[in-house]
């Protein structure tokens, strides 16, 4: 048997004590949201596509600019929105090339210095012989290119576009 002390004692039935009252209060008052909750996203995202052409060019001008937040900070380029398979790694130059995420200008000039010194990438895989290029950068691109061969001797393509996959 536990021997417990007179204040051991005192706390053991006050803990017990607030388990007993939280326990009735919990029966006899469940906790139930009665609000509905509403998501706004599809709206916010129509509100801004709408109010995007209805904003005249005059008040975009005499909008006040925005103040960067740190000089010390570099800028970051807004990336455009590519499509699925857009970027021939075979073809396309440096400024193409930066459009892909995690590729900035270094990156994008060792493809293209890679391709010129070993010829077309024949895999997608193949970027992993890139300077500054792993696989974690080649599994964020490998959505957004894919490649084509170059044309044989006989002026046959082989199997056009691939995506690596």
């Amino acid at each position: 048997m536990i021997v417990l002390t007179k204040s051991e004692r005192r706390a053991l039935l006050v803990v017990a004590l607030i388990l007993v009252i939280s326990g009735v209060v919990q029966w006899s008052r469940p906790h139930a949201v009665r609000v509905k909750q509403f998501d706004y996203t599809l709206q916010d995202s129509l509100f801004k596509i709408l109010s995007a052409d209805t904003v005249s060019p005059a008040a975009k001008a005499a909008a006040p600019a925005e103040k960067p937040k740190s000089k010390k900070r570099k800028k970051k380029r807004a990336k455009q929105l590519l499509k699925p398979h857009s970027i021939d790694i075979n073809k396309a130059g440096a400024s193409e090339l930066e459009r892909l995420p995690y590729i900035g200008p270094k990156t994008a000039r060792a493809i293209i210095e890679y391709r010129q010194a070993n010829g077309p990438f024949k895999s997608v895989d193949e970027l992993d012989n890139v300077k500054r290029i792993g696989p974690k950068t080649i599994e964020r691109i490998k959505p957004y290119i894919y490649l084509t061969f170059p044309k044989k001797p006989d002026g046959k393509t082989d199997s056009g576009k691939f995506n690596g996959k």
